[in-house]
């Protein structure tokens, strides 16, 4: 793993008042700042931390704070929640061991995605956890804020500036929140999923040649791919294994394709000479469209049609129906 602590990085916010790399209310962090009775030692002169134990390397809280460039006040917090517990010694102290800074590294980690203290203790106590699904995890929670607060902004736009008394502004104001509120059952994402016979060279295709970003391939007990994802800018494309039982069918095999993804990039013309120069297989050249874009179309790992697009600035000229679909 390296040195854990050479990633950890601060993340104010979870202690009122805390400074990165300090400590709080008038008391210094870092190495030999302390709180509440548990003053360190300088490490002045010495070549690493103590061995407060007498089990191995350990930190005493301060030194912890000093490294992580976390407050003080922000590990007793983590302590007082139960999120990072550290063993005492017997005169009561602080102190951390290599388990405790490896769990500090991942709490960190997630802390930099965002996700609350509760989550990332709920996650880490989870024996089924992975870093990969507590992220899947936040994505949906963030789904779901960007769908709240869009709402928000526009009902906050339309509502009328002027006039009414207080009550009125309250009720309208509550309106809106009501408004703002995201369902259950409401749909927050689309995800693409897409059938190939031939999982690791679609993705493999998707990656070098289109140039989407690459996700991870899952592999059953004989080494076999049996599930894919690739990533745009806005969501996730699902790579999806023949399944007859499903009636999943690759369009190599069909000889046709029931559905297409677009795709919008920023310059679709450097986007077409980038596909070309990849040996990739180009339908129709790049071509502005009636419907508001300038589009391509090229030929997927499978045969399957493809489009890429970007958007006419307003203002272009009328567009041409020359080519596309």
């Amino acid at each position: 793993m390296g040195d854990p602590l050479a990633a950890l990085t601060p993340v104010a916010g979870d202690v009122p008042g805390e400074v990165p790399g300090g400590g709080s209310d008038g008391v210094a962090g870092g190495v030999g700042g302390g709180v509440g009775g548990e003053a360190t030692a300088s490490a002045a002169g010495r070549d690493g931390p103590a061995d407060l134990l007498g089990e191995g390397t350990a930190w005493r809280v301060g030194e912890l704070a000093d490294l992580s460039g976390l407050t003080v006040r922000t590990l007793h917090h983590y302590d007082d929640v139960g999120l990072l517990r550290p063993d005492r010694t017997d005169a009561g102290h602080r102190v951390y061991r290599r388990a405790h800074v490896e769990r500090l590294y991942r709490i960190s980690v997630l802390r930099r995605f965002g996700v609350s203290l509760e989550g990332i203790g709920a996650a880490l106590d989870d024996p089924a956890w992975s870093l990969d699904g507590a992220l899947r995890a936040h994505l949906v929670d963030l789904e779901e804020q960007v769908l709240r607060m869009g709402r928000l902004l526009h009902r906050l736009a339309a509502e009328p500036s002027a006039g009414g008394g207080d009550v009125d502004v309250c009720r309208r104001l509550l309106a809106v929140l009501d408004d703002t509120a995201v369902a259950p059952t409401e749909p927050l994402r689309r995800v693409a999923v897409l059938v190939y016979a031939d999982l690791q060279a679609a993705h493999r295709h998707l990656v070098d040649v289109f140039g989407l970003d690459p996700g991870p391939l899952h592999r059953d007990a004989a080494g076999t791919v049996v599930h894919g994802e690739v990533r745009t800018a806005d969501g996730v494309v699902m790579l999806h294994r023949v399944a007859p039982e499903w009636r999943l069918a690759s369009p190599a095999a069909l000889g046709a394709a029931t559905g297409m993804l677009v795709v919008t990039v920023r310059d679709v013309d450097a986007h077409h000479a980038a596909v070309v120069a990849r040996g990739g297989t180009v339908t129709y050249p790049p071509a502005d469209q009636p419907y508001g874009v300038r589009e391509y179309g090229a030929l997927g790992p499978e045969g399957e049609p493809w489009s890429f697009w970007s958007p006419i600035p307003s203002g272009a000229e009328e567009a041409s129906p020359e080519g596309g679909r």
